[in-house]
């Protein structure tokens, strides 16, 4: 591709995968490619239906699922996990433990450490502004791309000098062009993604900078074409990488291990654990990787797993 914007719309996605489009292995334009062959979908609903839906199905075959309860810590005989302890106070016994958390935080419970000890590669982290406006912009669609002139330098500043984009890229997400009911009549759903330094690549006080970077997108925005948009809005949430830290996210990133070559594939943390027979991992960390659909198939192979184990002991 000639055109420098038809190379910006085809490679972009290796945003996804924690690495600058410039750097990413080829094998990462499949995203765009499913993309643009197969579609992209959106849950009526929107994305909480997902979890929604598989919370349902769970508790349909018998699972019993516990909301604000954290795990404080697992109980170990030997190379097993006999029961998990929570801040309720419970001990839960359990046969088989997958734990669906951020690796490094998987790895302090299980009181491990990964099979390598070379430093890991981080994703970069991101800036999301929540918006609900009483009005929407023609040019908008679901999603929707706005470059900056400066696409090299972006990545430049995000991972190489750990600073915020000088000329933001940003994805602006429209949820309710696809489905109205997710606001009230007459009012609109935006999200706002823009790439940012994880904490360990930058030194960014967000407590003190939130507020100020938020204006500054909002103000990108209303210059490239959504016009009195600050005036629009009617509520919002700014999260960022330190938003994702309290959440237990390692370096404050949503998106883990970049998919760097030793990252990717079979170099990736597999989703057993060294010296520990009944627990498996689950999640963006570990075998596939990041994204919703792998993050699915990071869950059936952990399940499977279980089930061989559970098969194994029955006999």
């Amino acid at each position: 591709m000639k055109d420098e914007r038809l190379r910006r719309i085809f490679s972009f996605q290796a945003l996804y995968a924690g690495v600058s489009p410039q750097k990413a292995l080829a094998a990462y334009g499949v995203i765009s490619y499913m993309d643009t062959v197969a579609g992209v979908y959106f849950p009526k609903g929107g994305m909480r239906a997902v979890g929604t839906a598989m919370a349902s199905a769970a508790c349909d075959a018998g699972a019993s699922i516990r909301y604000g309860t954290s795990v404080e810590r697992l109980e170990r005989r030997g190379n097993e996990v006999r029961a998990v302890h929570t801040d309720q106070g419970e001990r839960l016994p359990c046969n088989h433990v997958v734990l669906t958390n951020d690796l490094p935080e998987a790895y302090r419970l299980l009181g491990r450490s990964p099979r390598r000890p070379a430093r890991r590669g981080f994703s970069p982290s991101a800036v999301v502004l929540h918006l609900g406006t009483d009005r929407t912009w023609e040019q908008l669609s679901h999603h929707t791309i706005l470059f900056g002139r400066e696409w090299e330098q972006t990545f430049t500043d995000i991972i190489e000098r750990g600073r915020t984009m000088n000329d933001p890229s940003l994805l602006v997400t429209q949820p309710t062009v696809s489905d109205p009911s997710l606001a009230p009549d007459g009012r609109h759903l935006l999200y706002v993604l823009a790439p940012a330094p994880n904490l360990r690549a930058g030194r960014i006080d967000w407590a003190d900078e939130g507020q100020r970077y938020r204006d500054k997108l909002v103000a990108t925005l209303e210059k490239r074409g959504l016009t009195g948009l600050d005036a629009s809005v009617c509520s919002e949430r700014l999260i960022t990488p330190q938003d994702w830290q309290r959440q237990g996210l390692a370096h404050g990133t949503p998106f883990s291990l970049s998919h760097t070559f030793m990252q990717t594939g079979p170099f990736r943390p597999r989703n057993t654990v060294r010296g520990i027979s009944n627990a498996v991992l689950a999640g963006c960390g570990t075998t596939p990787g990041v994204g919703l659909p792998t993050v699915l198939v990071s869950g059936k192979l952990a399940a499977r797993k279980v089930m061989q184990r559970a098969a194994q002991g029955a006999r």
